[in-house]
C-alpha cells in the first residue's frame, strides 16, 4: 500500500532532482497471504438494513442469519458464526437499550461505531439465563451511527429479531 501511496504522489510532489525508484521503505508493514484483516467498512453481503433512527421492538426481523456471510468477528465468544449488520443513527443524546429477544438461536450482538468499525463499543453473548443477547449504551450522542452486529454462538444461525429502546 505504501508504495502505490508514493507511487501515486499521495505523499506530495518528489522534490526537485529526485527520482521515484518504487522501492517500499523498511518500516512499511506488508501483510502475506497468511495474516487477515477484518473489513474496515461494511459490505453488503451481510448488511441487513440501514435502520435510519428506528427504535421498536422489534425494529427489525431477518428471516435466517444460516444464509449470510460471515464477515465480522466479534470480540465476546464466537467469532466463526455467519452474521448480519444493521446501521442506527442514535435519534437524541441519552441511553438505549439493544437486544435480540425472541431470536430463536443462541445469539451474540456487538455494536461499534460505524465510521471506525475497529471500535467495539461493547459485545454480549448471553443476557443471564436468556440465550440472546442484550447491552444497554449510556452517553451516546445524537447523529452518532452505530454499526449493531448479531451472529450464532459456535455456528448456530436463525430467525434475528431486533429490538432498539430509548432509557
Amino acid at each position: 500500500m505504501a508504495s502505490c501511496a508514493l507511487f501515486l504522489g499521495a505523499c506530495g510532489p518528489l522534490p526537485e532532482g529526485e527520482d521515484f525508484d518504487g522501492s517500499v521503505p523498511e518500516e512499511a508493514e506488508v501483510l502475506d497471504d497468511s495474516q487477515s484483516e477484518e473489513p474496515r467498512r461494511v459490505e453488503a453481503q451481510t448488511l441487513a438494513g440501514d435502520l435510519g433512527s428506528a427504535m421498536g421492538a422489534p425494529v427489525a426481523t431477518y428471516p435466517t442469519s444460516c444464509t449470510a456471510s460471515n464477515q465480522w468477528a466479534t470480540t465476546c465468544r464466537s467469532g466463526s458464526s455467519r452474521d448480519v449488520s444493521y446501521i442506527w443513527r442514535v435519534p437524541e443524546t441519552g441511553t438505549y437499550a439493544f437486544s435480540t429477544r425472541n431470536s430463536n438461536f443462541d445469539t451474540i450482538m456487538e455494536i461499534r461505531n460505524y465510521r471506525a468499525t475497529n471500535e467495539v463499543l461493547k459485545c454480549n453473548d448471553d443476557t443471564g439465563d436468556l440465550l440472546t443477547s442484550g447491552i444497554t449504551l449510556s452517553g451516546l450522542i445524537k447523529g452518532t451511527m452505530l454499526l449493531i452486529i448479531v451472529e450464532g454462538f459456535e455456528g448456530e444461525c436463525g430467525n434475528v429479531h431486533l429490538n432498539i429502546a430509548k432509557r
